[in-house]
């Protein structure tokens, strides 16, 4: 028996050692680190001294992915040690914007991915900037025509190629507002200059359909004003119908409003809340509050809205058909200004305040379009009209920063660019609110600050002291802005103007000597980070960008806020 028994324990003992020899996690390939697999993406919307390009990025290898994006150059075999431009992620697609090229010159790329083994290259793709600038093509949409239940003709007239060959033209169309090429399309198989009819079948019955024109071309894509038309016959569904509600509890920068949907058209709410803007039909591209529910009153509070100022709201519903949207109701928030600064009157005393339009970020950042202190968003680098104030760094709306811009540059005969609205003085504040408005200069000694002592915590959040930005915003932190200039790929001025956020060359007014400079050449934008007694701005010269420089605290820069 007790033979047996230590029979039995062995012949267990064995089958246990080869279970657990044979466990994954003894594998000890399992866990291995490899080099990373990538592939480059064709190169598209070539120019002048642009040109969009990107990768695949198939595997990580087991690896933490260190740094991925695009290598070029002039010669083949492009590496990271040649030109780059990088997009942090891990796995997919993504692209990058290469900028300043030379202009019909033939160029090398490939992206490249690194882990913490290895740096690896996709296939290499090559592609020649064109000799002239190119611009999108123009097009017009035609008028539908011969609606029925299925089908409809339409087109359009490619009035300009943009100076470029036209790769395809023809129409996209959608159940929803401004559809693109990622919609449906019908392309035509002429892709010339001049005018082209499309027939379209195999739509729905009953259904309205939203449809522009298109001409592409190296540069990228056009589109035709957007026309609409609902096929006959009956639909599953329609709009739903829905009016909106008048606005109350109006305080300087709040108000309720809401809707009420009496029909959601047959087809079940996937979606409904409020929209407004500072201009007339508000859609869902501007400021919404979405609210959960169906059919029925709803309300909402429209918040961070500037004083005085006069805003338009209409309530929204969608359902499968599309989106639907009430009446329109205005109101005018109380308090303050409803009239921003004017032209190149740079106002920031509290009595002109910036007109707010926003805008958001691939970063998924809401911003303001423009300059604190501009009458409107730049047009060009060298819009005076979109300059705005100079701000010293922790410094309020004390009028300090107000400047009357005459010229985007300095004028052929030397005539200046500005009329600053204050004078200096070199007698520093010893408080967070000097007693008037005179630009305080500090060139005698580190740190250059127009307060003694140094304040490191002004500007600090959406709440801090001397926050020059509108309700609900603030400064940027110097990462904030840096996230901004790695997703636009900026390099330099141009592609800093040509970003969603078109940020002008306003220059800045000397620490220590009050002179305004530097129009049309530079760009200094402050930021809420600190260094000691310095504080981090966002240079943007010609050719090149500098996220890494802390400046005494006198300079005059320019602000663009970020919504806390």
């Amino acid at each position: 028996m007790k033979k047996y028994v230590l029979l039995s324990a062995c012949f267990l003992a064995i089958v246990n050692f080869f279970v657990l020899s044979c466990t994954p996690d003894s594998d000890p390939e399992s866990n291995q680190v490899n080099a990373p697999r990538i592939l480059t993406t064709p190169v598209t919307t070539v120019n002048q001294t642009t040109a969009t390009c990107g990768g695949n990025l198939l595997s990580s290898g087991n690896g933490v992915i260190l740094s991925r994006g695009v290598c070029y150059s002039t010669s083949p075999m492009p590496t990271i040690d040649d030109n780059r431009v990088a997009n942090p992620g891990t796995l997919g697609t993504f692209t990058c914007t290469l900028s300043g090229l030379t202009a019909a010159t033939q160029y090398y790329v490939r992206a490249y991915a690194k882990n913490n083994v290895a740096t690896v290259y996709g296939q290499e793709i090559t592609f020649t900037t064109t000799s002239t600038p190119i611009t999108l093509p123009t097009v017009t949409t035609t008028a539908a025509s011969g609606v029925s239940d299925n089908s409809v003709t339409s087109g359009g007239n490619v009035t300009s190629i943009g100076g470029a060959a036209l790769t395809a033209r023809g129409v996209c169309w959608a159940t929803t507002e401004n559809p693109t090429i990622s919609n449906s399309v019908f392309n035509d198989t002429a892709a010339t200059l001049g005018e082209f009819t499309s027939s379209i079948s195999g739509l729905e019955s009953g259904t309205t359909y939203y449809l522009r024109a298109f001409a592409t071309n190296s540069g990228g894509t056009g589109y035709g004003a957007q026309i609409t038309f609902t096929t006959t016959g009956t639909s599953s569904g329609s709009l739903p119908v829905l009016t909106s509600t008048e606005a109350s509890s109006i305080t300087d920068t709040s108000a309720l409003s809401g809707g009420n949907v009496t029909s959601d058209g047959g087809s079940a709410i996937t979606a409904r809340g409020v929209c407004w803007s500072t201009g007339q039909n508000p859609t869902t591209a501007n400021e919404t509050n979405a609210v959960s529910g169906t059919t029925g009153s709803y309300g909402t509070t429209l918040s961070n809205l500037q004083p005085g100022t006069t805003y338009y709201v209409r309530a929204y519903a969608i359902n499968g058909v599309g989106t639907a949207y009430g009446n329109q109701v205005s109101f005018t928030t109380t308090g303050g200004s409803s009239s921003g600064p004017t032209e190149g009157n740079a106002v920031c005393n509290g009595t002109q305040p910036t007109t707010v339009v926003t805008l958001t970020s691939s970063t998924g950042k809401v911003w303001m379009d423009r300059n604190l202190g501009a009458s409107r968003a730049a047009t060009s680098k060298t819009d005076h009209f979109a300059y705005g104030c100079l701000y010293q760094w922790g410094r309020g709306n004390d009028g300090h920063a107000s400047i009357n811009w005459l010229r985007g540059v300095t004028g052929d005969f030397g005539e200046p660019t500005a009329d600053p609205v204050n004078a200096t003085t070199t007698v520093l504040s010893s408080t967070d609110t000097p007693a008037n408005a005179l630009f305080i200069i500090d060139g005698a000694s580190m740190p250059y600050d127009w307060r003694s002592p140094s304040n490191d915590n002004l500007w600090n959040g959406v709440s801090g002291i001397n926050n020059p930005c509108p309700s609900g915003f603030r400064l940027p932190t110097i990462a904030e802005f840096e996230a901004e200039i790695t997703a636009y790929s900026i390099g330099g001025a141009t592609s800093a103007f040509n970003s969603i956020h078109k940020f002008p060359l306003a220059g800045d007014r000397a620490f220590d000597s009050g002179a305004v400079r530097g129009q049309g050449q530079d760009a200094f934008f402050w930021t809420s980070s600190t260094q000691g007694h310095n504080s981090f701005n966002v240079l943007i010269q010609t050719s090149d960008v500098y996220t890494s420089e802390a400046n005494g605290r006198a300079g005059g820069y320019s602000v663009r806020c970020i919504r806390n």
